[in-house]
């Protein structure tokens, strides 16, 4: 399955949330799933279980230096496609139709 995490944190001193995303960066690279950071979210590949125990963990790493955090995820599952490399075949699926490499 494949999941789209964002989480922001809200009340923070500065505007910018790359420190405090900083630590949910390290979790989400430590845990051994296959993910791809974007510039709102990341998109996380990996069984049901093991992702929602991380996207747990990055929640409560958040919670743990801002006082409010908003978490939104969203889960493509498909029953057809087991197994992994969905976070790759689905873009060269679209460049493929597209006709040209997109940019990443």
């Amino acid at each position: 399955m494949l999941v789209e995490l964002e989480i922001v944190p809200i009340g923070t001193a500065s505007p910018s949330v790359s420190t405090p995303l900083a630590e949910v960066a390290r979790l989400i690279d430590k845990s051994g799933l296959e993910y791809r950071v974007g510039p709102m979210g990341t998109v996380i590949e990996g069984d049901w279980d093991r992702v929602m125990a991380l996207i747990k963990q990055c929640h409560q790493a958040m919670l743990a230096s801002s006082a409010r955090v908003l978490t939104t995820i969203r889960i493509d599952d498909r029953k057809d496609k087991p197994g992994g490399g969905r976070i790759i075949q689905k873009v060269q699926s679209l460049e493929a139709k597209v006709g040209h490499p997109l940019k990443r």
